[in-house]
């Protein structure tokens, strides 16, 4: 094999690499969160993007996200963009891929661990809702019902009462009862998890009278500001 025929075989290889796609299965094993989600994502790799699939590597539509090399390193990687979370989305695996953390910017945390894909499964258990009114590009406009007013106002039908001097009551407005923060229930407080604690021991808390992984921790209720209402 001469010079220029391996210099070409070199380069098709590198470029049959460069596009070639990776499609995994992640099942969500642990959440901290207050949504109610469940099932598993199929995660699509292709060049320095990530994207939520079908098991053949097609999109959902969800988004898709970009390596981002400045919160990469030799323990995990990071992807940052649009999901069926939002359009700020962190996804960040461990070294080999087999976690799969999905961190959001109000601290919620999704724990994925790569599994062998449930039989019949062939997408994504989560994919974001299409509104019906964005396909047919046309939205009516509201209806207004038409109010029908007298022409004339009997002058006897409006009878003023004589003044009154308003009761004590009347005088002082009651007080509105705070409404309990209903991320941490009033406690002030709530439980946070680092992620990447499978397979780590477990600790008693004494926050939460519970037995956690290495992991967990308690900051101040960030939607109340530790006020426990909001």
């Amino acid at each position: 094999m001469n010079s220029k025929t391996f210099l070409l075989v070199a380069l098709l290889l590198s470029c049959t690499n460069l596009f070639a796609q990776e499609v995994s299965y992640y099942k969500l094993v642990r959440a901290n969160s207050n949504r109610d989600v469940s099932g598993g994502q199929f995660i699509t790799f292709i060049g320095k993007q990530c994207y939520e699939s079908n098991r053949h590597g097609v999109s959902v539509d969800n988004g898709r996200l970009t390596l981002n090399s400045n919160y990469s390193n030799a323990q995990y990687t990071t992807y940052q963009g649009s999901s069926y979370w939002g359009s700020s989305t962190t996804f960040k695996f461990n070294a080999d891929k087999s976690v799969l953390n999905v961190v959001l910017d109000n601290g919620d945390i999704y724990v994925y661990k790569r599994a062998t894909p449930p039989a019949g499964a062939t997408t994504c258990s989560l994919i974001r809702q299409r509104s019906s009114s964005s396909s047919s590009g046309y939205t009516p406009p509201p209806t207004y019902q038409v109010q029908q007013y007298p022409q004339q106002y009997p002058q006897q039908q409006y009878q003023y009462p004589q003044q009154q001097n308003p009761t004590p009551t009347q005088q002082q407005p009651q007080p509105q009862q705070k409404k309990i923060c209903k991320w941490c229930n009033g406690s002030r407080r709530i439980s946070k998890e680092d992620g990447f604690s499978l397979g780590m021991e477990k600790k008693y808390c004494s926050e939460c009278g519970q037995t956690v992984f290495q992991g967990h921790y308690h900051i101040d209720c960030p939607y109340c500001h530790g006020t426990g209402y909001e």
